[in-house]
């Protein structure tokens, strides 16, 4: 039977600290009004100074209780005791209460069977510490204390063989329900996870498909995907004369517009490759114009590029370059690695000739090359112009690589060639 992934520890520590200084307060208040009571009832109504309890043992109870419910103002630690203070604090106060009435009152009916009532409140209380063992062993306590309780009673002893029953049964709803609350809660923080996870490395609109196809959307595949690999030129060279800490800060800036200009584009983020990028369009969700996709996509980092640049020339820092390299080909998509850390990913022989794609963009001094499959998918969407054939590593034969020449193109590869 597979066991749900446990909730992070710090969300239930939170849980139970807010448990703790409820009960805390609840006990409070209610010791408080049932000391009141047992000293004001006894004057007002003549009849009930049987039931008055030893105002010592009241004042006791009190005193621990207001202990405990500073204690859970002051230090989060005592959440490590949320469903031990109810058998170790209330149910003896409740018994030696109790207790102290009966024997005081031999032939009084009704102390023994309401301590029954008041110990199945007590479970109900501990079930907040969320832990079954804590509650079980509440359920224990109250059962002997409860046990002991009417054996002390003149009419006690014919309820016990159903005040045992009646309160394992309680301990036994409550210790369901804690499971149940578990599960849900472990599910719940399962699929918050999934969610980010969507969120990291798809678009919304991608991410609103991929939930729609539920586990489907990871299985392995082979799909027709349009790979892009964009790369910072001279970032090794930028990054000595920084400090650790505006390099993060400027990747950080830059890799933020990059991935939204992904996302707007309909794109998959895979992974981060240092001051690069890997993504791909078609998949897990297909797009008919996944190759067109890319390329206006490649372009429009370009433009994102540039008005950062002019941010950047703003506060006196350096010009960022880029290159960007496009490919179309068939992969395998799915989650791919270890059982214990797998992610979203493509792998095949295309991705490695999108890699090579953007490294030639240095050798031609383009800011985008796409592959000549690539140029052959988008078709008349968009111009492109010979950028000459290019010998990689793996390839037995040059590729053919293009540079878009659209407006926005040409604009791009005037400002590149003026940089």
């Amino acid at each position: 039977m597979a066991h749900p992934i446990a909730p992070a520890p710090e969300a239930f520590a939170a849980e139970r600290l807010r448990s703790i200084r409820f009960l805390g307060l609840f006990r409070l208040i209610g010791i408080s009004l049932a000391t009141a009571m047992n000293l004001v009832l006894p004057a007002l109504l003549p009849g009930a100074r049987a039931f008055q309890s030893d105002v010592r043992l009241f004042t006791c109870y009190w005193l621990v209780a207001v202990a405990v419910f500073w204690a859970s103002r002051r230090s989060e630690r005592i959440t490590r005791f949320v469903g031990l203070d109810v058998p170790l604090v209330d149910m003896p106060f409740i018994y030696l209460l109790q207790a102290h009435v009966i024997t005081a009152n031999p032939g009084l009916q009704g102390p023994g069977v309401a301590s029954v009532m008041f110990y199945m409140l007590l479970v109900l209380a501990a079930a907040f510490s969320l832990q079954p063992g804590r509650i079980v062993f509440a359920g224990l306590v109250a059962i002997a204390f409860s046990v002991r309780l009417l054996r002390m009673a003149q009419d006690g002893p014919q309820f016990i063989l159903w005040a045992v029953p009646i309160l394992a049964g309680v301990a036994a709803i409550c210790v369901y329900n804690t499971h149940t609350t578990l599960r849900l809660v472990a599910r719940a923080a399962s699929e918050q996870r999934r969610r980010e996870r969507l969120g990291r490395y798809f678009s919304p609109e991608v991410a609103a498909r991929v939930e729609e196809l539920g586990d489907g959307a990871a299985t392995g595949e082979s799909r027709e995907v349009t790979i892009l690999f964009s790369d910072l030129r001279d970032f090794t060279a930028l990054g000595e004369t920084l400090s650790s800490e505006q390099v993060v800060a400027m990747l950080n800036e830059y890799h933020a517009r990059m991935v939204d200009t992904v996302f707007a584009h309909g794109g998959t983020l895979d992974k981060y490759l240092g001051d690069g990028i890997m993504a791909y369009f078609g998949a897990p969700v297909a797009q008919d114009d996944h190759a067109e996709r890319a390329v206006r996509c490649a372009l429009a980092m370009q433009e994102a590029l540039a008005g950062l640049n002019a941010e950047r020339a703003a506060r006196g820092e350096p010009a960022l370059r880029m290159g960007v390299g496009v490919h179309t080909g068939t992969v395998v998509v799915g989650d791919i690695g270890a059982p214990r850390r797998r992610e979203y990913t493509a792998i095949g022989d295309a991705v490695n000739v999108a890699s090579r794609i953007e490294e030639l963009t240095k050798l031609h001094g383009a800011p985008v090359l796409v592959s000549d499959e690539t140029r052959r998918r988008v078709g008349a969407a968009l111009a492109f112009a010979p950028a000459g054939a290019a010998t990689v590593k793996g390839k037995a034969r040059p590729i053919e690589t293009w540079l878009p020449v659209d407006a926005v193109g040409a604009a791009i590869a005037a400002e590149a060639r003026k940089t």
